[in-house]
Order: structure tokens, then C-alpha cells, then sequence
């Protein structure tokens, strides 16, 4: 390895981060990678908090490993292009303000990439941490495959290894950037999704190994969880209009329950039929939900079944609205012509 070359630029795009900042820093100082080989850019979306006063206190200690970026527009896309056209090294690596890596992460990594040298990304696994009473409920929420279905880097908990569609917080080759493009601005957030599909489409595979790790704290309220789920159902549906096949069919299952759901409702007032459909329909949500709820709550003590039933319920429904509320949006209607223009050519 060449002491003088940087293999990894590891980007951090956040706004008013200041009670994650500090921790997730130190964990990056802290690898057991040779800090000349990688380098830290952090992109900031003009936080109106401690976040840059932090940063600065560690520019100090460590100066010239540390470059700070200004992000006008404050969305992630935008910061991350910034990020992506000023880094050196030969691979960028992504990682969200509300994560935690240990000490191995970067080394971890590039033992993956010496052993797929081909992928044009390689990643790993996420282990979801909560705080507090709801906290510890949405970490189950976000760790359960009634919660997040069948995404193995959110799942898997034995050791294992392969191509897969997505990884998160992945260290992408840079010339990948230069060849099929960056991440698109006009997406306000699901950006990665509609990359990688385009990733996929060039040619490009992603690879997963449970070696890497790292820990993501999640919304710590219900709130939280609400307007994330929100966010990702509207963002998701726009982001497969910018690129088609970017949201697969198993992903828009909150969707078409949500769909369905409303429909047997409002049949239930004009027929007997619809009615005792969606009472079916109810129940069956309601013992799946119960029983997985109940697990929890062996575990934690009966006063988190309940709200736990209602996360998971969250989760769902708002995905589910999130999705359906696309359509009213005219960045959907938008992208939706353009890919259909784009078919008749």
C-alpha cells in the first residue's frame, strides 16, 4: 500500500448534527486504516447549530485531514456531488451524520474491494441503535422484516458475502461518477436508490460482506418514524420516474396495501362483500402484527407491545401514503413524461 495515496475519501453530508457529529468523527480518526491513506470531507447544509463549531475544534487538532465544504441547498444530492467532484481518493465512501463505524470499518473494506476489485461498490451491514423508550422500539422496528422486508443489510446477522442490488453507506469507485454520472439534485431525498439503479444498468455490481459494519441511530420518537416513512413512500415513487426499475416490486408493497386497504374500506359501505374483505383483511394485520409486537414485548416488558403494534403501524401506513401521495406531486408528473418521451423515441 502506498503511504502516500489516498484510497478512500469518506464523506459526511449533514446539517445540525451537533449531538452525532463529534462521536462519529472520533470513531473515523480512530481506525486502524493508515490515516495518510484516507481522507475526511465534511459537506455542510448550513447548520444553525453547534455542528461546524465542532468541526472546527477537530480541523485544529488535525489540520489538513479535515476539509469542509459549504452546501447552499441544503438537500443531501447537491452536498454529495460537491463532495464526490473534490475528493482524491480512488473510492468515495458515504456515511450519514446518525452513524457510528468501529475501528476496523475501513480496513474491512478494503479487504472487499482487493477481494472484488470489479464491483463498482462494495458495503456492508447496518445495526440499528434507539434511545430512549420509543427509541428501542423503533430500533426493532427498523431491524425486523415485518418492518423493513426482505433487505439483507438490514437483516442478516450471520456471516455472509455476495452481489446484491444496493448497499448502504457503500465506498463507490470515483471513475464510476465520471462514467454514468452523479447523483441527481432534483430528488430531495431516495437519491441512492435511483444511482444505483443506473449503476445497475451500466453494468455495475454492488457487493455486500458483513465484515463491514456500522450503526445508524434511528429517529428517536414516533414523530420521527412518521415523517421518515413519509418521506421515503413520496421520494422512492418519484425517484423510480427519474430512472424506471429503481423502486422493485417488493418495495411498493406498502403502496398497493395501501391502495387495496382503502378500497375495501370504502367498499365496506357499499357492499357486505368489501365489508367482511377488509374485516379479513384488518384482522390478518392485526394478529401478524400482534404476534411480532408480542416478541418485543417478552423481551422488554409488556408496556412496549402496544406501542410497538402502533410503530410498526406507522411504518406501514405512512409509507403506504407517502407512496400514494407521489402522485399529487409534480415532480412525479414531471419525470413520468419525460421517461415516457423517452420510450417513444
Amino acid at each position: 500500500m502506498n503511504k502516500n495515496k489516498i484510497l478512500f475519501t469518506v464523506l459526511l453530508v449533514l446539517r445540525n448534527e451537533e449531538k452525532y457529529i463529534g462521536r462519529l468523527i472520533d470513531t473515523l480518526l480512530s481506525q486502524d486504516f493508515p490515516i495518510e491513506n484516507y481522507e475526511l470531507i465534511i459537506v455542510d447544509g448550513l447548520s444553525t447549530d453547534r455542528t461546524l463549531a465542532i468541526v472546527e475544534k477537530y480541523q485544529k487538532e488535525y489540520p489538513g485531514f479535515i476539509r469542509v465544504i459549504t452546501n447552499e441547498r441544503k438537500t443531501l444530492p447537491p452536498g454529495w456531488n460537491l463532495g464526490i467532484r473534490a475528493a482524491k481518493g480512488d473510492y468515495v465512501l458515504r456515511i450519514d451524520g446518525h452513524t457510528e463505524v468501529p475501528s476496523d470499518f475501513l480496513t474491512n473494506n478494503w479487504e472487499t474491494i482487493k477481494k472484488q476489485p470489479d464491483a463498482a461498490c462494495v458495503g456492508g451491514i447496518i445495526i440499528s441503535k434507539g434511545r430512549g423508550f420509543q427509541g428501542s422500539i423503533n430500533e426493532y422496528v427498523y431491524s425486523h422484516p415485518f418492518g423493513v422486508g426482505s433487505s439483507k443489510f438490514r437483516t442478516l446477522t450471520e456471516d455472509w458475502e455476495g452481489f446484491v442490488e444496493t448497499v448502504p453507506y457503500g465506498a463507490y469507485k470515483k471513475e464510476i461518477f465520471e462514467e454514468i454520472g452523479y447523483f441527481n439534485e432534483d430528488l430531495k431525498r431516495n437519491e441512492d436508490i435511483e444511482f444505483h439503479k443506473r449503476v445497475y444498468n451500466y453494468g455495475g455490481q454492488f457487493f455486500l460482506s458483513t465484515k463491514i459494519r456500522s450503526t445508524y441511530y434511528v429517529r428517536d420518537s414516533l414523530k420521527g418514524l412518521i415523517n421518515k416513512s413519509l418521506g421515503d413512500g413520496t421520494w422512492s415513487m418519484i425517484a423510480n420516474q427519474v430512472t424506471p426499475g429503481s423502486l422493485s416490486i417488493y418495495k411498493k408493497a406498502p403502496l398497493y396495501a395501501f391502495l387495496i386497504g382503502t378500497a375495501l374500506f370504502l367498499g365496506a359501505f357499499l357492499h357486505s362483500v368489501f365489508f367482511w374483505l377488509f374485516m379479513l383483511a384488518l384482522l390478518s394485520y392485526t394478529l401478524l402484527n400482534g404476534i411480532v409486537s408480542f416478541k418485543f414485548a417478552r423481551e422488554k416488558g409488556l408496556p412496549f407491545f402496544f406501542p410497538c403494534f402502533i410503530a410498526f403501524f406507522c411504518m406501514h401506513f405512512f409509507r403506504g401514503l407517502g407512496s400514494f401521495l407521489a402522485y399529487f406531486k409534480a415532480e412525479y408528473w414531471i419525470y413520468k413524461k419525460q421517461s415516457m418521451s423517452k420510450k417513444t423515441k
